[in-house]
């Protein structure tokens, strides 16, 4: 080890070392680990933990969860080479395990529901050595955590900061699917100490796994915020049980609460000192994640975070499901780890349902609920199979009835909780169509739909993984007491899935599908059309250089994803027919209906649309339906030059030609606009050169509302034609040309050009 630093040094050698930029501190904090003694690190380490996690100052911290490999792919690997699970900070982590040292973490910085928790005496004995007791207040007040619990409960709290609605690059990277690198640690973690294969194992191997002696806890009665009719105290508190101390050593088991046996023995010391580490993390990533109190947050969750969730949800069933062939310390973690999940998923879900928005991001959470009553698709069969994720469909084995049965209500309530939202998505977004398709599918599976009959039959009223019927309201009030839309049909036959009110909705819902589906038909044969008409305007030579030099129009865009989005509907329609046992029959009869009378001319509102401008507009008039068209009429409008590289273009190449123009537009963009303006022949050649003025739109959600912007585009250069591959082709093909017929192949390139310029001149004389 390099020469130890001198202590007076430490602090501001770590001030100015955490002042670096990212690159440089990774590097000079490497450094810094080796020149200190395991004391120094101690001093430091919970300093560097609030400053990786924006504790008391950026909330943004080290950028864990704005850095993606696409834009920053540089400080994405070496981001994952510091924190991975063999990188130098886990490492260090376990190193400070050899001197028990604990770190102390105040309470005010976790969940409400969490501290509550605590508060009340109720959670699990996995706490009770962790929490410190103020003697005067007599209500937890700090934390003890040693070195990898302390940034393992950081690591997870960072997830609820709102940095969507704080940082616009947040904003941008959580709403699309780009993977952070705070997403790739979660699930790189999940996988390491929550391992599907029994003889997994869990890195780092090498770190310090003495057991301290058990020692009894004082015996402190806790003063809860709330005065609820019995307290329960955890055993621990109530008798000064055995539990192990936790500075690089075990914990009591899993939190269920029974002590094996042999737990004195020195083989159940190593198996503890070997199992502690998964504790932590189940512990920690479940009961803080899944507290997450959606109702009172002012912010909701951002799309990363939910989708942090659905990666912990997927990992419990591969963890839970290798119980049967797990024969290790980690057993019995493995047989209550989905029952950790299931006391909170449900709350969870219902109250991301009831106010995310409606738009393609609600996605993110159908893939949640999705993935949480799928366990079948998480085993090691599924794992070892070559078949894509969505066309994958694993048999649905006996061994899951029983979750099945315990989570029925996950299946039937969440559905129909659902079904109102997605009667209200625009099905003109191929994205909204391919949800329901998800939906579609994954009920339509035969085995489970015979499955959920039959149990719902057999368990309704009585059951759902409760005791008793007045059980299960209690329990579902108590988990969901928003919207208090579900206390009065828990117990009602009309909460069935399968009974027959809910088939004629379902049967009011696919009617509405099927009306969105035709309304789809609509619009695409109206826009082939105005295609066709504006591309035989043109001309056969016009259309012949705008196949090969320009990239697709807005028009043939929005052509080739509305022209999928039929064939998905009707899938969706056949599927939840089968599943539901609706005719569909019946939604062509509906179809044929005469329309309602219009209205008469004088009446006051002749066009129900939210474009009308008048002061007379009734919206109580307006059904479902006609709000879905009038929402479907608003599109968002993108700079041509500003669209998504296509899979026909050169990435590459397409960024640097949008740099050289956006240069010369900036330098020249006065005099290109007056260029463009002019009515001579200049003026004319201008036109059909340059990219025509036009006013973007595009959907604000910033303020919690959709918003329409607007903001106007002049006239531009615009080379990224330059990029496409046909363009690159035409542009090898004459050189080669050239080549061969004149032995120059610049002088193919200059016919070229020559053409074009002509074509151009001749375009501009005749417009």
């Amino acid at each position: 080890m390099s020469q130890t630093m001198p202590p007076e040094n430490l602090s501001s050698r770590l001030l100015t070392v955490l002042s670096l930029p990212l690159l440089d501190r990774l590097h000079e904090l490497s450094i810094l680990f080796d020149r200190c003694t395991l004391r120094q690190i101690q001093e430091i380490f919970p300093h560097i933990v609030h400053s990786i996690f924006g504790i008391n100052g950026n909330p943004l911290g080290w950028g864990l969860r704005t850095t993606t490999l696409e834009n920053s792919p540089l400080h994405f690997q070496t981001l994952h080479q510091f924190f991975g699970v063999c990188g130098p900070w886990m490492h260090l982590c376990h190193r400070l395990l050899l001197d028990q040292c604990k770190f102390e973490l105040d309470i005010n910085l976790l969940p409400a529901k969490f501290v509550s928790m605590l508060q009340s005496g109720q959670s699990p004995r996995f706490y009770a050595e962790l929490i410190n007791i103020d003697s005067m207040k007599h209500q937890v007040a700090t934390l003890s955590l040693n070195a990898f619990d302390f940034y393992v409960i950081h690591f997870v709290l960072y997830a609820l900061q709102p940095l969507h609605s704080i940082n616009p690059i947040a904003m941008q990277i959580h709403n699309v699917r780009s993977k952070t690198i705070y997403l790739k640690l979660v699930s790189e973690y999940l996988n390491n100490f929550l391992p599907l294969v029994p003889d997994a194992r869990i890195e780092p191997v090498q770190f310090s796994s003495g057991v301290k002696a058990p020692q009894p806890l004082p015996a402190q009665a806790l003063q809860p915020q709330r005065q609820p009719r019995y307290i329960k105290i955890p055993s621990s508190f109530r008798n000064g049980g055995n539990v192990s101390g936790r500075g690089g050593s075990p914990t009591s088991s899993g939190g269920s609460g029974n002590t094996s046996p042999q737990s004195n023995s020195p083989n159940a010391s190593a198996n503890r000192a070997y199992a502690w580490r998964s504790e932590s993390v189940l512990h920690f990533f479940v009961d803080i994640w899944l507290r997450y109190d959606i109702e009172s947050e002012h912010h909701l969750p951002s799309s990363d975070f939910v989708r942090g969730v659905r990666t912990l949800v997927k990992q419990v069933h591969f963890f839970a499901n290798g119980a049967q062939q797990d024969h290790t310390s980690l057993c019995a973690l493995r047989k209550v780890s989905l029952s950790m999940v299931k006391a909170r998923i449900y709350a969870f879900l219902c109250g991301l349902i009831d106010r995310w928005p409606l738009d393609s991001s609600l996605m993110v959470v159908l893939e949640l609920w999705l993935s949480y009553i799928q366990p079948w698709r998480y085993t090691m069969a599924a794992l070892n199979n070559k078949t894509p994720s969505l066309a994958y469909r694993p048999p649905i084995l006996s061994c899951f009835d029983g979750f099945i049965i315990d989570n029925l209500i996950m299946y039937t309530h969440i559905f129909m909780q659902l079904l109102p939202h997605f009667g209200r998505l625009d099905y003109t977004v191929y994205r909204n169509a391919f949800m329901l398709y998800r939906l579609a599918t994954m009920f339509a599976q035969h085995d489970l739909v015979e499955r959920l009959q039959r149990f719902e039959r057999i368990h309704a009223g009585n059951a759902y993984g409760f005791d008793s019927p007045q059980r299960q309201v209690n329990m579902m009030n108590k988990s969901y007491s928003p919207g208090s839309q579900w206390n009065h049909v828990v117990n009602t036959h009309s909460a069935k899935l399968f009974s027959h009110p809910m088939q004629v909705q379902m049967e009011s819902f696919l009617f509405l599908i099927s009306m969105a589906r035709n309304s789809v038909l609509r619009d695409i044969s109206s826009l082939r059309n105005e295609i066709a008409e504006r591309q035989r305007s043109e001309g056969f030579l016009k259309n012949f250089f705008n196949k090969l030099f320009r990239e697709c129009t807005q028009d043939e865009l929005t052509l080739r994803e509305f022209s999928r989005i039929p064939e998905v509907l009707r899938q969706c329609i056949d599927a939840f027919c089968r599943t539901f046992n609706v005719d569909q029959a019946n939604l062509s009869m509906h179809e044929n209906l005469p329309e309602e009378p219009c209205p008469p001319a004088s009446t006051t509102v002749q066009n129900f649309s939210f474009f009308d401008s008048s002061n007379s507009l009734d919206r109580s008039k307006l059904n479902p339906h006609q709000m879905s068209l009038n929402a479907s009429n608003m599109h968002a409008t993108v700079d041509p030059a500003m669209l998504p590289i296509q899979t026909n273009e050169v990435r590459s190449l397409v960024r640097i030609l949008h740099f050289v123009s956006e240069k010369i537009n900036r330098k020249y963009g006065s005099q290109i606009q007056a260029f463009y303006v002019r009515d001579d022949y200049c003026g004319k050649v201008a036109r059909q050169l340059l990219y025509a003025p036009m006013t973007e739109q595009w959907f604000d959600k910033s303020s919690g509302q959709v918003d329409m912007c607007e903001s106007v585009v002049p006239p531009r250069v615009c080379l990224r034609s330059l990029g496409s591959i046909p363009v690159l082709v035409t542009i090898a093909a004459v050189l080669v040309l050239g080549q061969l017929i004149w032995g120059a192949p610049i002088v193919g390139l200059l016919i070229l050009g020559t053409v074009l310029l002509v074509y151009t001149l001749l375009q501009a004389l005749f417009s």
